[in-house]
């Protein structure tokens, strides 16, 4: 279980998050939504302990400051990529923590070796991070993520540079996670997306949470389209659920 209690982070003068309490039980996939500057990528690296906040942020009642064991997956929206670094290197980095540095562990490649496999990285083991495409690189994060094993793992924005056929197949890996017992907690534009994996979204503007919920009902509320400032319209499918579309204004 991840507790929040009156989460507030300040950038100089500005309070970019303002007193968010929560909780996201274990075993579960959350999604973080809501416009640009809504404070959902700072919420997500206040979870890693990357920000200095007030209030209080607890994992099974230990409070993540000075929490070194916890073994946390991060996913960036824009990562810093190192120079001369192989792919099969850059996702072997998800094992430091777990192998040690250096350490070439058989059970550690056999696993970096099925990730690969599974995120379709095979014909890109030996090519330079620094070469690969936007959605090449955001692949190889999830790899990385993925090998790490973690007991939650945190995805900014993990499909907006990918094709539809590598978003599917790159969220039903993570959805897998979940059903493995990894907490899923995640940032996505793509709110239709989203609500196709995450069984709980929390609307956030202006750095508050506005709506706390099953995806599908934080969609159809009322204050759903007020914080997209009725820029988007949501249509329902004969299967129930909930299509998110950007509205269109003639000029």
């Amino acid at each position: 279980m991840i507790k929040v209690e009156n989460l507030s982070v300040r950038y100089g003068a500005i309070e970019v998050l303002k007193s968010i309490t929560l909780d996201i039980p274990d075993n579960t996939w959350t999604c973080l939504v809501g416009p640009n500057g809504a404070g959902k990528t700072t919420f997500l690296k206040s979870l890693l302990g990357m920000n200095a906040y007030s209030g209080s942020i607890k994992i099974d009642s230990r409070e993540i400051h000075g929490d070194m064991k916890r073994n946390i997956a991060f996913v960036p929206q824009r990562p810093e990529i190192p120079a001369g670094m192989s792919v099969t290197e850059y996702v072997a980095l998800g094992r430091s923590k777990k192998d040690g540095w250096g350490r070439d562990a058989k059970h550690g490649r056999e696993i970096i070796g099925n990730v690969i496999e599974k995120c379709q990285l095979v014909g890109l083991r030996s090519q330079f991070v620094t070469h690969l495409s936007g959605g090449e690189m955001q692949r190889v994060l999830v790899a990385r993520a993925l090998v790490q094993e973690p007991e939650i793992m945190l995805l900014d924005e993990p499909t907006s540079a990918l094709d539809l056929h590598h978003q599917i197949q790159t969220l039903s890996q993570i959805e897998d996670l979940k059903q493995s017992g990894v907490t899923i907690i995640s940032t996505m534009h793509d709110i239709t997306l989203g609500a196709m994996f995450a069984e709980r979204f929390i609307l956030m503007n202006r750095g508050t949470v506005v709506v706390d919920g099953p995806s599908q009902d934080v969609i159809n509320s009322t204050l759903f389209k007020q914080v997209f400032e009725n820029r988007i319209s949501v249509h329902t499918l004969d299967s129930g659920r909930s299509v998110v579309m950007p509205t269109r204004e003639l000029r």
